[in-house]
């Protein structure tokens, strides 16, 4: 039985690779996509009126995680992985930073098969989860609270003080799965990417502390779809 379980997850493990690709470091355009697929799925959120409400949530943010074409498969043993970019608001300005790529990396365990692709939006709430996330990533449930984001009716009468949570979540699912669960997902800095991005080693407390210019494209009209919320 432990054998079975083990060619299980190996088996599982070996399809997310090929679905995901190498996790080494990888050429500037391979992060470019992840930003210009970002905009894409913050652009789907916007456009989707089930989501309308979403928007309270981006406009109290100290920060936002975007994980576009988050993966999930599974067959007895569940497994999510995906990699995004992490945008911080200047509290001055209220400017969106440069972004910095993360990995996030999630299990269970249940009676599930299938697949699923999600497009994902953590909105972090606080100063303190932002400063956890930099320092040496978070565990979500457990060095952060974290909630599925409220959508309805008064939520756009909130303010940060009756949003509780450290994090919020926002998805939207294609696949076989009805819907997942994030709590106890890892979320960790992807530094082999920030570097390949930024053309030297660099990592994501830079990036955020120390804003590095990024004249881009993609950068900026990701940050025109976060002015639109």
């Amino acid at each position: 039985m432990i054998g079975s379980a083990r060619r299980t997850v190996a088996v599982l493990g070996l399809v997310l690779f090929g679905l995901l690709g190498p996790t080494g470091p990888a050429k500037a355009d391979g992060q470019q996509r992840v930003v210009e697929r970002a905009r894409l799925a913050l652009d789907s959120f916007l456009d989707d009126p089930n989501f309308e409400e979403m928007r309270v949530y981006v406009q109290n943010a100290y920060a936002i995680l975007i994980v576009p074409e988050m993966l999930r498969a599974g067959f007895i043993f569940g497994a999510e992985h995906g990699i995004g970019v992490l945008l911080v608001r200047d509290p001055q300005t209220g400017a969106w930073g440069s972004p910095a790529f993360y990995a996030l990396y999630g299990g269970s365990v249940g009676l599930q098969f299938g697949g699923q692709s999600s497009d994902v939006v953590f909105t972090i709430m606080n100063e303190g989860a932002v400063n956890k996330l930099l320092a040496h990533g978070i565990k979500l449930g457990a060095d952060a609270g974290v909630a599925a984001g409220r959508l309805g009716a008064g939520v756009g009468a909130a303010t940060t003080t009756h949003l509780g949570e450290d994090i919020y979540v926002f998805a939207k699912s294609k696949g076989l799965f009805g819907g997942f669960w994030l709590d106890g997902a890892y979320v960790t800095a992807k530094n082999d990417w920030n570097e390949a991005y930024y053309g030297r080693p660099v990592d994501a407390r830079e990036i955020v502390r120390q804003p590095t210019v990024v004249a881009s494209a993609e950068v900026d009209a990701l940050h025109q779809s976060l002015t639109r919320f």
